[in-house]
């Protein structure tokens, strides 16, 4: 055989071989309901197989997944795959509403996709009311080469989230229809389901053990509702190697930033003297506006092989949630491993304007105005009889617009004081189309209205570079310039700085219906979010395809 068609020969076995070698997982979800204890408190909740977290997805890249979920709770749900791209499958992202409508008591529905292109740490939640406050877990991809950072001797799954001591769709209630929403004052911060020593109450510590100069992998999720996340180990040096999937410049750091719906993965080297020590989350960065969150650490212990078991773990500090130097400082740091590797030249440029603002009842509606959360000043109203997929797929008229500004109307003094022309806000199921491959230039600016507060923004079946960040008030003719393109970090959710904001680019890839919001479920309650619609593209792997399986029905 000729030295060329052996080649050839040889790299078409591999292929196969490599295919063949991909798996299909089936796995069989119960969401129900499910009496739990914690804080000294017993509340009704919604679970995925009766646990928090819920079960682990633990895959390899290029494997498919197959779940099928039956619903047995109190509530209609739906699941989301948080950070997974959904390539050409955009029917099985999740969000109610939106590709879905949610789930119904007693149905069954299958989630069916797989994943190419991307590994890491990823999570899936509940996508419905506030739900994901109790159905959450995490969603693992292992790469198909070997991390640059080397092999580690264990991995820890590391998800912070909140205990609200009752039902959270219940909590949730407090926040609708209202203009003075209060939160539950017995919410608790939790690490893997559990509060940790400090509350005061029984409650299981979870034990990560470790052997002297040993490296470890901790993948951190934060699950959280409506905070921002501290990390810290006590007395160690943690170093940062990825964020949502993504590698980063490897950095050492005594403390994480973690907001909700991001993850990251950071390594702990065992160099301390052997002992116990405490690890763990608290509060970050907090508004200037609304009641103090939980200021109570959640806790493990990190125990050294060899330790004495009856010895105090020692107990980090950490920084204030009033400060934001820590988390300036930190977020100075992220920078990608991988070169900028999109066009320079940007087709379509948005600056959307993001707050907190009031808007007009609807005539169903036990109330005459309510607070809200606004993209361009429109708070987003779900469909109700349909999905906007469903409705953009089917050619359904009436069911949302396109018609979100690409602008705000003035650049001004956004941040500073009040803004008047953002305190009331419009209504709507509002859209924006774009073409297939646009490259995307996304500023995302805060708005002073019924106060100043960060906003973690996540974007559905995309990742994004973040490629600027600044305090104040964007500038469209200066800041653009000091713009990073050489290594800038990769994410699918991104704060919003308090009182400032972020510029984020991304390639329209990917064809359907794909949501933007604020990942602060209290925000999102108020309507914090809007869809991008890609159109399809010209060929068979740029056109969205109708559902692998049949999706719920709208009561």
């Amino acid at each position: 055989m000729e030295p060329t068609k052996l080649l050839v020969a040889i790299f078409t076995l591999l292929v196969l071989v490599a295919h063949s070698a991909a798996e299909t997982h089936f796995l069989f979800w119960n969401v129900e309901t499910t009496n739990i204890t914690h804080n000294c408190f017993s509340a009704n909740v919604t679970t995925v197989n009766g646990q928090i977290p819920g079960p682990t997805v633990e895959i390899n890249e290029g494997d498919t997944v197959v779940i099928n979920v039956t619903n047995n709770a109190n509530y209609e749900i739906s699941i989301h795959w948080h950070g997974i791209f959904q390539f050409l499958t955009n029917w099985a992202d999740g969000p109610a509403h939106i590709t879905q409508c949610p789930l119904n008591i007693g149905s069954s529905q299958i989630y069916e996709f797989t994943v190419t292109g991307q590994s890491g740490t990823f999570f899936w939640h509940a996508h419905n009311n506030w739900l994901r406050a109790t159905m959450y877990g995490h969603f693992i991809v292992h790469p198909a080469a070997a991390p640059p950072f080397g092999e580690v001797a264990a991995e820890y799954s590391i998800i912070s989230g909140e205990w609200f001591s009752q039902d959270p769709n219940v909590v949730e209630l407090g926040f609708i229809d209202t203009l003075n929403p209060v939160e539950n004052a017995t919410v608790a911060n939790t690490i893997n389901g559990e509060p940790g020593p400090l509350y005061g109450c029984p409650a299981d510590t979870q034990i990560f053990p470790v052997t002297s100069g040993s490296t470890y992998l901790l993948r951190l999720t934060n699950a959280g509702l409506n905070n921002d996340h501290f990390f810290k180990v006590a007395n160690h040096t943690l170093t940062v190697v990825r964020a949502d999937g993504n590698y980063l410049q490897p950095f050492d750091t005594d403390v994480v930033v973690i907001t909700p719906g991001q993850t990251t993965d950071v390594l702990l080297t065992a160099n301390q003297p052997i002992g116990s020590y405490y690890g763990g989350v608290n509060v970050a960065e907090v508004p200037n506006v609304g009641a103090p969150p939980p200021s109570t650490p959640a806790l493990v212990i990190i125990q050294y092989e060899g330790s004495n078991s009856t010895d105090s773990p020692v107990t980090p500090e950490f920084p204030s949630m009033f400060n934001l130097m820590p988390v300036d400082n930190y977020t100075s740091f992220l920078k990608g491993l991988e070169p900028y590797s999109l066009p320079e030249t940007v087709d379509v440029e948005l600056v959307y304007v993001a707050g907190i603002a009031s808007v007009n009842c609807n005539a169903s509606e036990p109330c005459t105005t309510k607070i809200a959360g606004t993209i361009q000043n429109s708070t987003f109203d779900d469909p109700q009889n349909t999905s906007v997929l469903e409705a953009y797929y089917n050619n359904i008229p009436g069911v949302f617009t396109t018609d979100v500004p690409d602008l705000p109307p003035v650049f001004e003094d956004f941040t500073s004081q009040p803004d008047r022309n953002y305190i009331l806000g419009n209504r709507g199921t509002r859209t924006r189309v774009l073409q297939f491959n646009d490259v995307v230039q996304l500023v995302l600016q805060n708005v002073n209205a019924f106060g100043i507060l960060d906003h973690p923004f996540h974007l559905h079946g995309h990742d994004f570079y973040v490629v600027g960040r600044n305090y104040t008030n964007f500038n469209p003719d200066v800041d653009p310039a000091g713009f990073n393109l050489v290594d800038p970090p990769k994410f699918n959710t991104i704060s919003i700085p308090n009182g400032g904001w972020v510029a984020l680019r991304f390639q329209a890839n990917n064809p359907g219906v794909w949501l933007l919001h604020c990942h602060f479920e209290r925000h999102k309650t108020w309507g914090m979010e809007m869809a991008f619609i890609t159109e399809n593209g010209s060929g068979a792997n740029e056109t969205l395809p109708g559902p692998l399986h049949p999706p719920p029905s709208c009561t």
